[in-house]
């Protein structure tokens, strides 16, 4: 007994801590989203583990004013009927989701932190919106996109072909290869050109260029080179998806189909921001090579008769 109550007083002298009460707040309605929107959780999670990354931050914010921990706490009690306004305008919601938990979190940042404090909470919030805003705006661009997608789909077809497979296209976007076994008719919809793989690759690219201390020049630099990377990975995936087709069957290209995108995606992800974390080694190593050749060259002339 006396030790359940040691228990109770060090958790109550834990949750006194304003910090730890933050965090515990913010973790209960994870279990009302899992309960209602079962997908959305995941989603919901990850802009929490966020929240923890910046604990240490957080830890050393001022407390709110008084005026500001009741417009808090205002934000907070409305986060409960977000589904209220949400409904007329979209066919499935859940009662409590991502977007109440959303405003449930600013309202706790407003209750507990300064308002200088809301920086931290950009990145949580913004993963949470995007990520899932990401499949209407998918759905938004797709009647803009798809009358492009028939030079996409020649763009396909000319590496299939430089690479040995015989293919023929039919308008408006239509794949057939001509196999051993005979031939396969693919259409290609507009889940193949990638838009929203290049959406996620955004919301990720968004946060780690917030958190970094980088110049203008240097995140439009690297989002450009990271947007058409994307690009070209899902040209590689969806090259590799054919060939699999082509040589081993239908079947077996369906299954590969399955995995290959996943797999590619987090391997471009992993490449793109090593590189960009070794960005200033990389660049004072080219810079060295650079200067190598310059050296070398200037030899040459001042030996050359």
């Amino acid at each position: 007994m006396e030790q359940i109550v040691n228990r109770l007083d060090m958790t109550f002298f834990w949750l006194k801590k304003r910090i730890n009460l933050f965090y515990v707040l913010s973790f209960i309605p994870l279990i009302l989203i899992a309960y209602c929107e079962v997908y959305g959780v995941v989603i919901a999670m990850y802009g929490f583990i966020l929240l923890l990354i910046k604990k240490r931050n957080l830890s050393h914010s001022h407390e709110a004013g008084k005026i500001q921990k009741v417009l808090g706490l205002i934000v907070i009690l409305g986060s409960f009927f977000v589904y209220h306004a949400l409904d007329p305008f979209f066919r499935y919601v859940a009662f409590y989701g991502r977007a109440n938990y959303v405003a449930y979190i600013f309202g706790l940042f407003l209750m507990f932190f300064d308002i200088s404090a809301l920086r931290e909470a950009f990145t949580p919030l913004f993963l949470i919106v995007a990520a899932t805003s990401s499949s209407f705006i998918s759905r938004w661009l797709e009647p803009h996109l798809t009358p492009y997608i028939p030079h996409f789909v020649s763009l396909i077809a000319a590496i299939l072909r430089t690479l040995g497979v015989e293919v023929k296209t039919y308008h408006p976007n239509f794949i057939e290869l001509q196999t051993s076994k005979g031939s396969i008719l693919t259409e290609f919809v507009w889940g193949c050109v990638g838009v929203y793989s290049i959406l996620i690759f955004s919301i990720i690219l968004v946060i780690v260029l917030f958190e970094e201390p980088t110049r203008l020049k240097t995140r439009i630099l690297w989002s450009v080179i990271g947007i058409l990377g994307t690009l070209f990975v899902n040209i590689i995936r969806i090259t590799i998806i054919y060939l699999a087709d082509y040589f081993y069957g239908f079947e077996v290209g369906g299954q590969v189909h399955y995995f290959i995108g996943y797999a590619l995606f987090i391997t471009w992800l992993a490449i793109f921001f090593y590189t960009f974390s070794k960005r200033h080694a990389i660049l004072g190593k080219v810079q060295s090579v650079k200067q190598k050749l310059f050296r070398v060259d200037d030899y040459r002339q001042q030996v050359s008769p």
